[in-house]
Parts: structure tokens; C-alpha cells; sequence
């Protein structure tokens, strides 16, 4: 131990006590940066939950009504899912690759993240809430097979949205590491 406190205290002499940005810098890196993973990978499970609910609404509503047919309702179940899975995709690539990088969160993907949760969020509020009311007005009677994953889809499309809206915010606020090491 006091070998280690002499090889720090030498290391002070040659550069100097580091400052409170640098220190913050690197304490910085590894608690953001595991936060930023879970929230990233809890809001592409809850995005893919959420489409298929939906997609599920979309099939019970078919089923329980005689006479209608699918391709009515493709273009409006790909408004709503489409978003959900395309943004749950991009992050789980995201996730991947950084689970085979080893070492502090890279800048790059934060920046990713930032990007893939900034574009995706907004397209899902509006393509899941239109989707989702359609749905909802087309099958919710009381008793129907509609109701129970329609109930499902608005508690998972509300809770995707909040942890995408808390992964943009965290990835914003994370700082990378820069070029100086800790």
C-alpha cells in the first residue's frame, strides 16, 4: 500500500495533482457508460414488446371481424411496429458491437446511441399513437380478445417511450473519454 501511495505522489511530482475535470472525466466514464448499455437494452426489449402487441391487436381485430381481410390493415400495423423494431434493431446492433469492444464506452458509440434515440423517438410517439388509436377504435368492446394485448401495447408503448426519451437524455449528458488516460 504505501508503495502504491509513493508511486502515486511521485507520479503528482512529475505532472502535477490533476485537476477536478479530469477527475470527474474518469469517474465519469464507467457508471454512465453501464447506464447508458441497460437503459439501451430495456428500451429495445420494451420496443420489441410494444410492436408486437400491437401486431397481435391487429390480428385479433381481423380475426373477430368476419369479412375483413389483412392487406387493409398491413400499411396501418407497419406504421406503428415499423418504428418500434426498426429503432429496437438499431440499438440491439449498437448494444452488440459495444459488448465485443472491450475497454470505457467509446465516443462513437454514444454518439450513436444519441443519434438512433433522437430520429427514433419521435417517429415512434407519432406512428405508435396513430397506429394505437386505430387499433383502439377499430376492436376495443368490452369482452373482446382486442382489449387485453391493446392494454398491453399502451403500458409497453408508454414505457418505451420514456426509457428512449431517458437513454437520448443520459446519452447527451454522458461524457466521453478524451484522448488523456486516467
Amino acid at each position: 500500500m504505501k508503495a502504491m501511495a509513493g508511486a502515486i505522489g511521485q507520479d503528482w511530482q512529475l505532472r502535477g495533482p490533476p485537476d477536478r475535470q479530469w477527475l470527474a472525466r474518469c469517474m465519469k466514464v464507467g457508471g454512465a457508460g453501464r447506464r447508458l448499455i441497460v437503459l439501451a437494452v430495456l428500451a429495445a426489449v420494451l420496443e420489441t414488446f410494444a410492436a408486437a402487441n400491437l401486431a397481435l391487436a391487429y390480428f385479433l381485430v381481423i380475426v373477430e371481424q368476419p369479412g375483413s381481410n389483412l392487406a387493409g390493415f398491413v400499411p396501418t400495423m407497419a406504421i406503428g411496429s415499423v418504428p418500434f423494431l426498426v429503432t429496437a434493431g438499431l440499438l440491439a446492433s449498437i448494444i452488440r458491437r459495444r459488448l465485443t469492444e472491450p475497454g470505457p464506452l467509446p465516443r462513437h458509440t454514444v454518439v450513436e446511441l444519441r443519434v438512433v434515440s433522437g430520429f427514433g423517438l419521435p417517429i415512434m410517439i407519432v406512428g405508435g399513437y396513430w397506429s394505437g388509436l386505430l387499433a383502439a377504435l377499430l376492436g376495443f368492446n368490452q369482452g373482446s380478445g382486442v382489449s387485453v394485448p391493446l392494454t398491453i401495447y399502451l403500458f409497453t408503448f408508454l414505457g418505451a417511450i420514456i426509457v428512449d426519451g431517458v437513454t437520448l437524455v443520459v446519452a447527451l449528458a454522458t461524457r466521453t473519454r478524451s484522448s488523456e488516460t486516467c
